[in-house]
């Protein structure tokens, strides 16, 4: 079975995330705040009777949020410790991984969150992973 991917936009790069921690996209909805809450933390929101913490992809990903401003959509996540949202700027599609991990090293960005790279029809992907990352800021 060949593992899928979603692909979204933060920024000037594309994303892909595999999907198989990912519950559902949303279109953006603005979070009610949460007082104390960490860096990176925008808010929650109720789907459907489930408390979805939300946290900007930027802070995630160590971007300049200035280059991250668009609402778009976010992304939910399913991990043991409860259900994550993360916010980006727009989801453009689902694609096929590669197998084996046939990633490319991404020598510039140095990120717990990021893979590699992936080279999908003339464009490029950074694989990311925010399963284990969100799960320890539980």
């Amino acid at each position: 079975m060949v593992e899928k991917g979603i692909c979204f936009r933060l920024g000037r790069e594309r994303y892909v995330h595999p999907i198989s921690t990912i519950k559902e996209v949303l279109s953006y909805q603005s979070p009610a705040p949460v007082p104390g809450a960490p860096e990176g933390v925008e808010g929650m929101i109720n789907v459907r009777g489930n408390m979805v913490t939300i946290m900007y992809g930027s802070h995630l990903l160590s971007l300049d949020p200035a280059e991250c401003e668009e609402e778009g959509h976010i992304i939910v996540l399913d991990l043991p410790t409860g259900y994550v949202g993360i916010r980006v700027e727009a989801v453009e599609r689902i694609m096929d991984l590669p197998e084996n991990n046939d990633t490319h090293g991404l020598e510039y960005r140095d990120h717990d969150c990021i893979q590699g790279t992936i080279q999908y029809d003339n464009d490029l992907y950074i694989l990311v992973e925010f399963d284990e990352y969100c799960a320890a800021l539980d």
